[in-house]
């Protein structure tokens, strides 16, 4: 007999829907920032300074702080994460919205704005690389937590995730609109 979904949130404590609502998100963010730590130590031996002035860097930071702010808000309406994990609202899959785009678009969104910020206020290229390995690390650790989500969706999560990606938008909506643009036609 399988418990249903509703009964499933409710039953559980304040601290597992705390860690359901965070999801990996903090682990992602302490490796991330480990990594960024490290550049700032190596930076003393190896360096690749961009010429950059603070006009420049604030020019190139709002379009990244305001792609980071929209897909936050986004992300946040479309599903409601409080209502759902501390007030033990309704559990249900979403696949509209950002969620038709990436399985996990809060990371997305964090990593896709945020290390650029870091590369613009340090003004140099090895900044990148902390940002190539937390999505190399995000694409280990992301598997993680859609265990529990196949546990608490079943059959539905998993032909979701057949069908959207985890983190790069390049199938799903994305790839359907893509794919659609840039079809060839055969005569």
């Amino acid at each position: 007999m399988t418990v249903p979904r509703e009964d499933r949130v409710e039953s559980l404590s304040i601290w597992v829907r705390l860690r359901n609502l965070l999801g990996v998100g903090p682990q992602l963010l302490l490796v991330g920032l480990a990594f960024e730590a490290l550049m700032i130590l190596a930076r003393r031996w190896v360096s690749f300074p961009i010429p950059l002035t603070r006009a420049y860097q604030v020019v190139l930071t709002l379009p990244c702080v305001i792609l980071c702010a929209a897909g936050i808000i986004w992300f946040n309406v479309t599903l409601n994460l409080v209502d759902v994990h501390l007030s033990g609202g309704k559990l249900e899959l979403l696949t509209e919205g950002p969620f038709a785009y990436v399985r996990h678009p809060l990371y997305t969104t964090v990593m896709m704005t945020l290390p650029p910020m870091v590369v613009i206020w340090f003004a140099d290229w090895m900044f990148l690389v902390p940002w190539v390995l937390t999505m190399a690390v995000a694409h280990v650790i992301v598997p993680i937590e859609e265990r529990g989500l196949v546990d608490t969706f079943g059959e539905e999560y998993e032909r979701y995730r057949q069908r959207v990606p985890a983190l790069i938008p390049y199938r799903g909506a994305a790839g359907k609109r893509l794919n659609g643009k840039f079809k060839i036609e055969r005569s």
